[in-house]
């Protein structure tokens, strides 16, 4: 089934021919140009990816996120900003998306970009539901089916980078290198990254663990990172 793409941005043009070069890759994309009517689109399509401008005309690209989430708790979400602004705001956008662009960025890139999102995604999909549809690790809980993360009664709002990082986590009985978790859910070639692990272990430890108890994530010294007794 063909991937729904979401392009919520101010620059009509540029959304037009980034656009036009999704649907050459067979996706189908719609098209916003304020958040209002981002969200209206977003009740009615189950988007498999968003991308937006980092200031629409009616909110920032944080509010639209915040309430795209609460649709769909684990949205995957790219946020096209200015080179200005990265300094600034780059670790804050990745708390609540994906990844971010650059502008001006080279539109293949960028859809080259989304095609290994979603060649990460099936990955993760496909080998959650062969081996099963649920999972548990001391109070914390995964769906896989609906995409769902629960402590206790409590419903846990992850990004889409985040829960794919705990599903590959929580699905694997093995501890799990830095290497192998950039391959499953970043696929990346280069170890040079590696480091991008550990700030979304961190960004996971901060909403998973609760004070004074022990992280549901293990660190295993010179191996990696592990969710099992």
């Amino acid at each position: 089934m063909a991937k729904k793409i979401l392009i919520a941005g101010r620059e009509r043009n540029l959304s037009h021919f980034v656009s036009m070069e999704l649907q050459k890759k067979d996706y189908l994309v719609d098209y916003a140009s304020t958040g209002k009517e981002a969200l209206l689109l977003a009740h009615e399509t189950d988007f498999d990816l968003i991308l937006m401008s980092f200031q629409l005309s009616d909110m920032s690209s944080k509010e639209l996120s915040k309430e795209l989430l609460k649709l769909k708790p684990a949205s995957v979400i790219i946020v096209a900003v200015d080179s200005a602004d990265v300094a600034a705001h780059g670790q804050d956008i990745l708390t609540y998306a994906v990844s971010y662009v650059i502008k001006p960025f080279v539109i293949s890139d960028l859809v080259e970009q989304v095609t290994a999102i979603f060649r990460g995604r099936d990955f993760i999909d496909e080998n959650c539901k062969q081996v099963k549809l649920h999972a548990a690790y001391r109070d914390l809980k995964i769906d896989f089916q609906n995409r769902t993360v629960s402590r206790g009664d409590e419903l846990i709002n992850l990004t889409r980078r985040e829960y794919d990082l705990l599903a590959t986590l929580m699905n694997s009985p093995e501890t799990m290198s830095r290497e192998q978790l950039l391959d499953r859910v970043w696929k990346y070639e280069s170890a040079a990254e590696t480091n991008v692990v550990d700030v979304y272990i961190r960004y996971l430890r901060g909403k998973l663990d609760l004070p004074g108890q022990e992280s549901y994530i293990k660190t295993v010294r010179g191996v990696g990172y592990a969710m099992r007794d």
